[in-house]
């Protein structure tokens, strides 16, 4: 799957995401790696375990990410200006970004784009993100000098895609109920803190928000958020409790957005497919839910600008 360089001194790409197993034999393993190598709890591997079968309706499933990563990899290997040597790198699972990094290492590519799969960029994430490449510093001195491309929600590509996505989601509604179809916008939770407030984070799905609702023509939508787990104070409401809270103020007809979510996988597609879908059938709403971007045309050819742009900068 990488593109193999064809000059000396080529730009070295990280295509980022979070992973996740493809297998439920993969779900032990892939859980080791959050519990710092210590063998998971039995409950905990279980639950998951169920959560990727109900989303996949099997033993086995396919996240969009490693067709976004084909797909920007493919146009970056068209010749131009800069040469790119394209690789594809996990935070949680095979294979990882250590991994990714050190391959283009040994190649003696001295500059890297990094480029995460998550559009919008909260102070959870990039401490993250930053966190994972201190820990390649420490253990490479020697490791190329990285170029962390924090956020991209505004990228035309990205908004369009999910825009048209949600139009034909919108479209499933009979077309004498449109006016009554209230957007739901749902958006990662992060935990947040008074020394470390989330509010960017927040204006960014607030303005997505209003600018999708008023491309559909939708007179009212709401914010929420999935998988706040762990300790601490998270961004809310919850998806399940927004959709009580429009259900007692009358709504009978919700159409879900991801809005900040680029890619099939099985975290968003059990808050989707499962909760959400369920909770609304039991409430007797019509629900309909977009999909997600995935190797979206539109969306590569934009990221492969934001990548050139970035290594212009740099190499």
């Amino acid at each position: 799957m990488d593109q193999p360089a064809t000059n000396a001194h080529p730009v070295g790409v990280l295509v980022m995401e979070y992973g996740e197993p493809a297998t439920i034999d993969e779900v032990e393993p892939y859980l080791r790696g959050h519990f710092g190598g210590q063998t998971p709890p039995a409950d905990y591997v279980a639950f998951l375990c169920e959560r990727c079968r109900r989303v996949w309706g099997g033993d086995h499933g396919v996240s969009g990410a490693p067709q976004i990563f084909a797909a920007l990899a493919a146009q970056l290997a068209e010749p131009g200006e800069i040469t790119y040597r394209t690789v594809f790198g996990a935070r949680y699972w095979h294979p990882y970004i250590e991994a990714a990094l050190a391959e283009l290492s040994g190649e003696g590519i001295t500059n890297v784009v990094i480029l995460p799969l998550s559009p919008f960029g909260s102070h959870m994430a990039l401490r993250d993100y930053q966190h994972a490449l201190e820990r390649v510093r420490a253990a490479n001195p020697a490791a190329p000098r990285m170029h962390l491309i924090e956020s991209w929600p505004e990228l035309p590509g990205f908004t369009a895609t999910v825009t048209a996505n949600a139009q034909v989601a919108l479209a499933r509604f009979p077309a004498d109920v449109h006016d009554q179809v209230v957007g739901l916008f749902i958006a990662h939770s992060v935990a947040e803190s008074a020394r470390k407030p989330e509010d960017a984070y927040r204006q960014q799905i607030a303005s997505s928000g209003a600018q999708l609702a008023a491309a559909l023509g939708l007179s009212f939508w709401h914010s929420a958020y999935y998988s706040a787990e762990g300790p601490g104070q998270w961004l809310g409401p919850d998806v399940i409790e927004a959709i009580d809270q429009m259900h007692q103020a009358g709504v009978r007809h919700i159409l879900a957005v991801p809005i900040s979510a680029t890619y099939d996988n099985v975290e968003l597609g059990y808050e989707l497919d499962v909760r959400m879908a369920e909770r609304a059938a039991a409430l007797g709403i019509a629900y309909e839910r977009a999909a997600e971007p995935n190797a979206a045309p539109a969306m590569i050819a934009d990221l492969k600008a934001l990548v050139a742009e970035t290594a212009l900068r740099v190499r």
